[in-house]
């Protein structure tokens, strides 16, 4: 049977259009002559990564991430905007065309102007959300506060109390006057919730049928029995100690630490069915055969240890220390993990590190204990904006308040409500409010791009436009696709928006300089959501249009 496709014509306006036979990744396709060669790839479902194209509008070729390579004419073309000609033969994925996205990303990313998340997430070992969490203290949400602290560390009440708060250090708000008092926040909300009758609890997932022993009660053993469960394995926690909790029961003073405090959470880990036994020794009471034998997968959080009781196990050691695989904590012996000051002293140091070990190690044994391949947890790329100058921290000042940092009048308390919600309203909340949905992230995590590769003398200045009082515009984050030009045109907004400059300075900005909120009357939804960046977004940052659909 002939190739009816091919063989059939389109008609446009009351005339016959010839169809035009072309091949894309070794598949032929008869299209009409004037589509794309994005319109064909389409028809085949290949999936040709795009930022400034948009379904019914002109397409404007700035980012060039479409780009395909034509062999006849031994060519790279921008699919959204090249049209198919006979013969073609197109690749959409080999060196020359992952080469030059990478290279259209890395240029776009040298000019972005903004950070993915917040240097004091960044900067925290456990990765914890602490704008969210801030926001959501302000807003007097804090059953959501509690979830997104408990989400990335376990034992809240109790590193609010003795965390050196390594987060604080890279608060933006640093270098403008003081940083926010993220660690005393997060002990605020930790302490409301333990006063609950029923402290907040995750919800493990369903049961797998599989168990996994924890050696060690430290923070490091607790956090990873604590992740062990949600990820809905069985856990046994072992410590040789009458009493769990390690270092944090053993050597941090009652004056510091109260074991109230500390007894409260673990009873909590205890209760989503973590099971304690202690009093039992590594090498004495607990054989590595036993082990093998009764566990699938087993944690090493013991701390350091006699290199003796581990002759006889197959882990290898160096130092005192147990040797593992960093991206995934495996050990050398198939199913051992370890982690905290099993394989670093200086874990020791600080208890947050050790609960992050404790983590992100539960992470790669969740993997293994599925059957996956064990990678270890994912980093996502990040956009980071750098040091920001006095005239910067006043474009954040537009949505924080300009207040000096707020101390409890009781310390040993901690902060009142009142207290903590003036403080948060103090964070420059300068993490991305489209972190998930932005397709430059996107990208930038697949292709592996750079944003040192292409430097400039000095970058351009950190900017926000609040004139509108629902969309933020920032316009370090615009990557000039033209598509809230062309929606705003279409919408017959009487001003909307426009370029404005030339060449390497062209801008987009309100048409004759008029407030944001006269610009975006009518098609403020659409281009939010058609904007590929953080450029156009929600000011409310839970609005749908900040969230990855």
């Amino acid at each position: 049977m002939r190739d009816m496709q091919a063989g059939v014509p389109d008609r446009i306006g009351g005339h016959q259009m010839k169809n035009v036979k072309l091949t894309i990744d070794n598949q032929d396709i008869a299209v009409p002559a004037d589509s794309s060669i994005l319109d064909a790839a389409k028809k085949l479902n290949i999936n040709i990564p795009t930022m400034c194209y948009l379904n019914g509008y002109d397409r404007f070729t700035s980012c060039m991430i479409c780009v395909v390579y034509e062999a006849n004419t031994d060519r790279l073309l921008p699919a959204c905007s090249a049209i198919v000609s006979e013969g073609m033969r197109i690749a959409t994925e080999n060196e020359f065309v992952r080469e030059a996205q990478k290279d259209a990303l890395d240029f776009l990313l040298s000019e972005h102007v903004g950070d993915c998340d917040a240097p004091c997430q960044r900067a925290c070992p456990a990765y914890m959300n602490i704008p969210l969490m801030i926001r959501q203290i302000e807003d007097g949400r804090l059953n959501e506060a509690i979830q997104t602290i408990k989400k990335d560390i376990p034992l809240p009440a109790v590193l609010g109390r003795i965390c050196p708060a390594p987060c604080e250090k890279g608060c933006h708000r640093k270098s403008f006057d003081s940083p926010v008092s993220i660690c005393l926040l997060k002990r605020y909300a930790a302490d409301v919730d333990l006063a609950q009758a029923s402290p907040y609890r995750p919800i493990p997932q369903n049961y797998s049928g599989k168990k996994a022993a924890v050696i060690g009660a430290g923070p490091t053993g607790l956090s990873a029995a604590y992740y062990i469960l949600q990820y809905g394995h069985a856990c046994d926690v072992y410590d040789n100690n009458p009493l769990p909790g390690g270092k944090l029961r053993y050597g941090v003073s009652d004056e510091v630490l109260s074991k109230d405090v500390l007894d409260q959470e673990i009873e909590n880990i205890a209760k989503m069915g973590a099971d304690f036994l202690m009093g039992r020794s590594l090498g004495k009471d607990l054989k590595w055969d036993e082990l093998i034998n009764v566990y699938d997968a087993v944690i090493l959080a013991v701390g350091k240890t006699d290199p003796e009781v581990f002759e006889s196990s197959g882990i290898e050691l160096s130092r005192r220390s147990i040797v593992i695989d960093k991206k995934t904590y495996q050990t050398s012996l198939p199913g051992f993990f370890a982690g905290g000051n099993a394989v670093s002293v200086s874990e020791s140091q600080m208890a947050i590190r050790a609960v992050a070990h404790g983590k992100n190690l539960s992470y790669s044994v969740n993997q293994f204990l599925k059957g996956d391949s064990v990678t270890g947890p994912i980093s996502r790329f990040q956009s980071i904006l750098g040091k920001i100058r006095e005239d910067e921290a006043r474009e954040f000042l537009k949505e924080a308040e300009n207040r000096d940092r707020v101390p409890p009048a009781n310390l040993e308390q901690g902060y009142t409500d009142v207290e903590a919600v003036r403080e948060s309203g103090r964070c420059f909340g300068c993490d991305c409010r489209k972190p998930d949905s932005c397709r430059l992230r996107q990208y930038s995590e697949e292709y592996q791009a750079s944003q040192r590769r292409f430097t400039f003398v000095e970058r351009k200045k950190f900017q926000k436009n609040i004139q509108h009082d629902k969309v933020v515009y920032e316009p370090g984050k615009c990557i000039k696709c033209g598509l809230c030009v062309q929606i705003t045109k279409n919408a017959g907004e009487k001003f909307g928006l426009a370029f404005v400059e030339r060449g390497f300075d062209v801008r987009v900005q309100t048409s004759l300089g008029v407030p944001l909120s006269q610009g975006l009357e009518k098609a403020a939804p659409e281009c939010v959501s058609a904007c590929p960046t953080g450029a156009l977004s929600w000011r409310d940052r839970d609005k749908k249009g900040n969230i990855s659909p």
